[in-house]
């Protein structure tokens, strides 16, 4: 069995990385251009100085800021040009972005809410909401799943948690995806999930 990552599987998490901190880095561009135009048309004789300093600063940043919102689309980009190119060579590009949605909505579906509310009253009238941090550890974990559905199979690669608590709520958690998955894929045929290091791998065929 071969359970070794495609191109798709390594590269689809580090895109949207990508594209998420290009997000950030506009957003803080932006900013940086707005306290530089604020600075700018301040009046102050005393603060002068300060602000010529905080200004040059933020024109430093806004620089590498602009540089680095530029540059990771593009690298994200080429990531996606390549997967397109291999989609239109041995399967289709319109798969990419089935699998592109699916993954998405199956983060979705393994997401578990991190903050639970507890009756701490004799009435239960009261509730106090504590944060879990199992949970943050499983979604963290999790989150990086990937579905690459191609024209004849579909894989879904789920990292495993690290501590046993987590492990437990995944295990427990294997019928309930495999049933989601195999909703949204009816033409295919899913085989029971095989753990291999510290990835589960559901795989399956066209029926």
């Amino acid at each position: 069995m071969n359970d070794k990552k495609n191109f798709f599987q390594r590269t689809f998490n580090i895109t949207v990385t990508l594209l998420m901190y290009s997000l950030f880095f506009l957003c803080l561009t932006i900013g940086l251009r707005l306290l530089q135009d604020l600075i700018a048309n301040a009046q102050s004789t005393y603060l002068s100085h300060l602000f010529e300093a905080i200004k040059q600063w933020a024109s430093k940043g806004e620089y590498y800021t602009k540089t680095l919102a530029i540059l990771l689309p593009l690298i994200a980009a080429f990531i996606i040009i390549i997967e397109l190119i291999l989609r239109l060579l041995y399967d289709t590009p319109i798969n990419y972005f089935k699998s592109a949605y699916q993954t998405i909505r199956l983060a979705q579906f393994l997401r578990q809410d991190e903050n639970s509310q507890l009756a701490f009253s004799i009435d239960n009238s009261s509730t106090v909401t504590r944060f879990n941090p199992i949970l943050r550890k499983f979604n963290r974990a999790t989150s990086k799943c990937v579905v690459d559905v191609r024209k004849d199979s579909v894989t879904i690669v789920i990292k495993y948690p690290k501590t046993q608590q987590t492990q437990k709520l995944l295990r427990g958690m294997e019928s309930y995806i495999k049933e989601e998955i195999s909703s949204r894929n009816p033409e295919y045929y899913f085989s029971a999930p095989n753990r291999r290091g510290n990835k589960l791998w559901f795989k399956s065929t066209k029926r």
